[in-house]
């Protein structure tokens, strides 16, 4: 090491990068892997999902199933052993008693309501209160997180939580913050028994599906076969006959519970979903980058054989064994290893603030305790075998006959492996640069796409959860409105019930006038204010917008495209003046818009129905002047707001800041690929670099001698070069087909707006790599040109 300094320092850092970057990907990887397996039933813990066809063709694919379904399974199925289920209550306005906290209020955006035996089933471990906490009405169970922020405190049993102003719950149990790597992340679960108090219908309705449905099965349960033998007769004995006049029918799948967060993207799911492909692309290629780090040691290794070679030959002759030539040789791999080891640990502690912040990962998990020593046996072991073994064999294989009469030189079996080491490095930068460059167009498009609404400058308002009777609370509404469009700096404002960026959460269900009731479909359903369509700047195809007179008679439907062709509908025209019927009650559709991204772009649009119903609204939106502080008018707004609702939570968000959220994980993934990819080729160059080096030292006579013949620079160059460059076509004709497949199948397809793969995401990263490679072959080329001829030409 202390002889070949430079190649010493190549090879720490190409192996000390190799190993900082895997870890690191590791750490995200098995960080996205561990989601729910903190349960000890995790194995046994499936949600049921449910999908919706009529005929052949599939309606929708939802997370939610009915009410009846837990039981109805657990009381016919011996294979399960218990089951729970929850419901949204979202968006709720939380208020304490005055005595009892100095909190204002506040909204909390996501709770839910929950059977009692969620806590039996899952390892939400309660500090306060027993399994049974949430058996009665109006009970609720908090986090300790929500019991300091409400009662400063973690003993919280029996105070009082009063919700949107109306209800009030009693904490019957204080549980320990949800890890980060849960499905499931709230601060508050109400009794599930408090929604049966009111709506007792729910216990045998098959129609509305608003409820996340868990089981338990017994241990070694084939779950796929159980699926297989419950849900047909659940469906045939419980409301098949309300589906087949529609010949509609729904199919039912167990997912594990495990499986959730990477594999499962339904509509209602709890938390945004990850994405299992990305997260197996990024395993693979983190061990790519491993391996390519421990190829730079065994071809730097095996090339110095040649200066290595007489060392052997004189300890054979000293008596020197195989074995102990074999011993020496992966001691210094051990040694070598191990040294990079833990200058990759001093590495990995000073990037993890950075790295956590780029990922979003809450806990570290490997990097601290007995599963980082566990990794670090199993690197140093591996790193051993694989980059210790093979030149241990070859340099303790070498003749001293021939070593000492300066005979040797490298075998042919030996070049062809390291150039094969060298094709396969090349290879793998090229795949992952072409990938990230794909990865990155992809991402850069979704952020570009035209969502299909106006969505600059918009500031996104909570409306107030009062008990204010109807006719007060609209008037309310309607001073705050006018309040805000006084103000210069808002150039509009509007109401509605679901905001863009997120699933719309309503749905309604109707059928045209003429066919038969059983005939009816299920639509999205957003409520309205007549001013929406020019706020959010919505194309209308067809028919008109609503107006201040429809508000009397809301008996008035606007739809998008997807929602007239499914009623069937050949045109957006077609669809104007048909008259559907809900409830008994019958409906005119006046106006077709276009269809927009609404929840998100990764996702298609869905049938939507726009309606007006002002009780129904939950949030207005502000459009604000571009031109001034955002700050500014944030404070506007509160304070006019507070004027209105002085007992009402202010809570706001910008619209824009919330649809970049949801393209938070494709971020991310965008990012850490990237850093990743050019961190493979790093590793690629330096051990390149090495080669050259060691290439150039021993060949140095010969570029002398070719240099007195009267060589130039540039037949130094094509020296160097000649040794890398078959190399370099190989792994471009393995890299370019290869990355279309794996980016085109695994990654595009995931995304329903996708880019097109045109020649330059494929030809581009190839010039990268070539035009690299070629700057550190003529660098090198043109300082071994400039060598001292004396001093490399002289005898020894």
């Amino acid at each position: 090491m202390k002889h070949r300094k430079a190649v010493t320092l190549i090879n720490i850092a190409g192996l000390v990068l190799g190993i900082t970057g895997a870890v690191l990907i590791f750490e995200y990887v098995f960080y996205e892997r561990s989601y729910d397996s903190f349960h000890r039933n995790s194995d046994n813990l499936f949600r049921l999902s449910r999908d919706r066809y009529r005929e052949n063709t599939l309606m929708y694919q939802t997370a939610y199933g009915f009410f009846p379904t837990g039981g109805w399974v657990k009381s016919n199925y011996a294979e399960v052993e218990d089951y729970f289920m929850m419901s949204q209550n979202y968006n709720i306005e939380i208020s304490v008693k005055e005595n009892a906290s100095k909190v204002e209020n506040f909204f909390e955006e996501k709770a839910y309501y929950a059977s009692t035996s969620i806590f039996d089933n899952l390892d939400f471990i309660l500090l306060h209160g027993t399994d049974s906490c949430l058996k009665d009405p109006y009970t609720v169970a908090i986090s300790e997180r929500m019991a300091e922020k409400l009662f400063e405190r973690r003993n919280a049993m029996g105070e009082v939580i009063t919700i949107n102003g109306q209800e009030n719950f009693t904490v019957t149990g204080v549980y320990k913050n949800i890890p980060s790597n849960s499905h499931i992340k709230t601060d508050m679960f109400f009794s599930m028994s408090t929604v049966l108090s009111t709506r007792d219908f729910l216990r045998n309705d098959w129609i509305n599906g608003l409820f996340y449905v868990y089981f338990r099965l017994r241990p070694g349960t084939d779950y796929k076969e159980l699926e297989r033998k419950i849900f047909p007769r659940m469906l045939q004995e419980n409301y098949a006959q309300k589906l087949a006049p529609n010949s509609e029918r729904d199919e039912y799948r167990l997912q594990p519970i495990k499986s959730i967060h990477l594999f499962s993207a339904l509509e209602y799911e709890p938390e945004p979903p990850g994405n299992g492909k990305s997260v197996n692309i990024l395993f693979v290629f983190s061990l790519f980058l491993l391996i390519l780090a421990w190829i730079n040691y065994i071809n730097l290794v095996t090339a110095r054989s040649v200066e290595r070679a007489k060392e052997v030959g004189v300890k054979k002759v000293c008596g020197g064994t195989r074995k102990t030539l074999i011993g020496q040789f992966i001691s210094e791999a051990l040694f070598f290893n191990l040294l990079c080891i833990v200058l990759s640990i001093m590495l990995i502690f000073l990037l993890m603030p950075f790295f956590k912040q780029l990922t979003g990962i809450e806990q570290i998990g490997s990097i601290i305790g007995t599963k980082f020593l566990l990794y670090t046996f199993l690197f140093l072991l591996t790193g051993v075998a694989f980059s210790g073994i093979y030149p241990a064999l070859v340099l303790s294989s070498f003749k001293p006959f021939d070593v000492l009469k300066g005979n040797f030189k490298n075998s042919k079996r030996g070049i062809f492996l390291r150039k094969g080491l060298i094709t396969f490095q090349l290879f793998v930068s090229i795949t992952m640069f072409i990938g990230a460059g794909i990865i990155y167009g992809q991402v850069k498009f979704l952020f570009e796409k035209d969502l299909g609404y106006s969505h600059d400058s918009v500031l996104v308002i909570k409306t107030p959860r009062t008990d204010d009777k109807r006719a007060d609370y609209r008037s309310k509404i309607e001073v705050l409105a006018d309040k805000l469009r006084s103000n210069p700096d808002i150039k509009d404002f509007t109401l509605l019930s679901d905001i863009p960026g997120q699933e719309i959460k309503n749905v309604i269900s109707f059928y045209k006038k003429g066919e038969e009731s059983n005939q009816w479909s299920a639509y999205f359903r957003t409520d309205i204010d007549p001013a929406f369509m020019d706020f959010f700047r919505i194309k209308l195809l067809a028919g008109r917008n609503f107006t201040e007179e429809d508000k009397s008679s809301p008996n008035k439907f606007i739809v998008n495209v997807k929602a007239a062709q499914r009623m069937g509908c050949n045109s957006p025209e077609e669809a104007v003046g048909k008259i559907v019927i809900n409830f008994n009650r019958e409906h005119e559709i006046i106006g077709v818009t276009e269809d927009v991204n609404y929840a998100s772009v990764k996702v298609e649009a869905v049938p939507t129905i726009f309606t007006l119903r002002d009780f129904a609204i939950q949030y207005m939106t502000v459009k604000y002047s571009a031109t001034i502080n955002t700050r500014y008018v944030i404070d506007d707004i509160r304070r006019e707001y507070k004027s209105v609702f002085p007992d009402s939570a202010f809570d706001y968000e910008i619209l824009e800041d919330k649809i970049i959220g949801g393209m938070k994980s494709d971020r991310t993934f965008s990012t850490v690929f990237g850093i990743f990819s050019v961190l493979a080729g790093m590793i690629s160059i330096i051990g390149i670099l090495g080669l050259v080096i060691i290439i150039i030292n021993q060949n140095i006579k010969g570029l002398g001698v070719r240099r007195v013949l009267g060589a130039g620079l540039h037949d130094v160059n094509a020296y160097l070069w000649k040794h890398f460059y078959p190399q370099l076509i190989v792994a471009v004709c393995l890299a370019v087909p290869v990355s279309y497949y794996i980016f085109q199948k695994q990654v595009l397809e995931n995304y329903v707006y996708r880019i097109s793969l045109s020649p330059g995401y494929l030809i581009l990263p190839v010039i990268l790599i070539a035009a690299v490679l070629a700057f550190v072959v003529v660098v090198f080329a043109r300082k071994a040109f400039s060598e001292n001829l004396t001093r490399i030409l002289k005898s020894e």
